[in-house]
């Protein structure tokens, strides 16, 4: 069959090495709120202060910001396991997003640690992420285009042959539940 031959950028069968990430309505919002600041913490710690100034004042606004981070981080847990570069500069993007969201409440709150030019550095780092990404993309569909072209290669010129064995299987599969459910006639066999 097609999908046998066929496997995702990384040479596994699709839905191979993807495990389910839990889905954060089944956590409590004290374990959503810890691994969100664990996360922050670990790879944008300026926000940390931030969320906790939000957690005082807005609360609603502070759980919107965990639960968006929640998100993004177990995005990023499943990238992670799927494709490593891409995992780097997805991370990489919300790090810059969030320093530049960052540098945006600083001037609207007219803050005297507001810095336009780091603004400008962030944005430009932004724009070359971004260029990164799509270059992973488009490595990763050009990979993909040639196993789909190689597996197409395998099927050429044996049309006939893959016929017979998946119509044999499919015959197998009969005869086996014939015998399970006491009907053990076998099948006609294709000459």
């Amino acid at each position: 069959m097609l999908a046998d031959d066929v496997k995702d950028p990384k040479g596994q069968p699709p839905g191979k090495g993807q495990s389910a990430v839990r889905d954060e309505s089944s956590q409590s919002f004290d374990e959503q709120e810890s691994e969100s600041m664990e996360f922050v913490q670990s790879h944008h710690p300026e926000l940390v202060a931030l969320l906790q100034r939000l957690k005082s004042m807005k609360r609603d606004e502070y759980e919107t910001a965990v639960r968006d981070i929640v998100k993004v981080r177990k995005r990023l847990e499943t990238l992670e396991k799927r494709d490593l570069k891409l995992h780097g500069v997805e991370l990489d993007a919300w790090k810059l997003q969030s320093k530049i969201d960052l540098l945006l409440a600083r001037a609207v709150a007219q803050d005297k640690e507001f810095d336009p030019s780091a603004l400008r550095t962030l944005v430009q780092k932004r724009i070359e992420n971004q260029k990164e990404r799509l270059e992973l993309e488009l490595a990763n569909l050009l990979e993909r285009q040639k196993q789909i072209k190689e597996s197409l290669g395998r099927f050429e010129g044996h049309e006939e042959e893959r016929i017979s064995q998946q119509l044999s299987a499919l015959m197998k599969r009969v005869d086996s539940k014939r015998v399970k459910s006491g009907k053990n006639k076998p099948t006609k066999k294709d000459p």
